[in-house]
């Protein structure tokens, strides 16, 4: 069921609802709705980390206020459900990009730049050079004409973000 006021919708449980043409307390529906904002938190939550910004866009797009939604982000940061360093910190752990790249797609999801750059501070360019390394020889070492290898190579690597000296750099070594 939804209710209208003039601050604009709140969706209430049925079981919550008031009594059509009775008295409606704001403040009462505020919290209501807030209580339902949480428990579709929760579950959007069980299925993977978000971002701060993705959850409130879910909130948002789940029919509740923007201020419930505020309120629902702040409370999932009080209580540990929502952390966009901890997000960060599992995307940057889980792709192989390179740094424009990795900023591009963590501003797609949604999360602060204060967050972006302290995630991608603790990124070494030593430790990424080998990893792209041991990955350029494994995807593309085997193949027989030495151009070709290299041509595919530098496209992978530069389609993932990584800028001309670190291309040169690894296929320089790898192949």
């Amino acid at each position: 069921m939804s209710v209208t006021l003039p601050s604009g919708n709140y969706l209430v449980p049925v079981s919550r609802a008031p009594e059509p043409g009775s008295d409606v307390d704001p403040d009462y529906l505020f919290r209501v709705q807030d209580d339902c904002a949480k428990s579709d938190v929760q579950h959007f939550l069980s299925y993977s980390e978000r971002s701060t910004g993705q959850l409130k866009k879910k909130v948002i797009s789940l029919g509740f206020s923007t201020e419930v939604a505020e309120a629902t982000v702040y409370w999932a940061i009080e209580y540990g459900l929502v952390d966009d360093l901890r997000f960060c910190a599992l995307f940057l752990s889980s792709r192989t990009m390179g740094r424009s790249r990795l900023r591009m797609e963590l501003l797609k999801r949604d999360v602060p730049e204060a967050a972006i750059n302290e995630a991608l501070s603790t990124v070494t360019e030593k430790e990424s050079i080998e990893e792209l390394i041991r990955q350029v020889k494994k995807r593309y070492g085997h193949i027989e004409d030495l151009e070709t290898a290299r041509r595919r190579g530098s496209g992978w690597l530069f389609r993932r973000g990584f800028s001309g000296e670190i291309v040169h750099r690894v296929l320089k070594e790898s192949l």
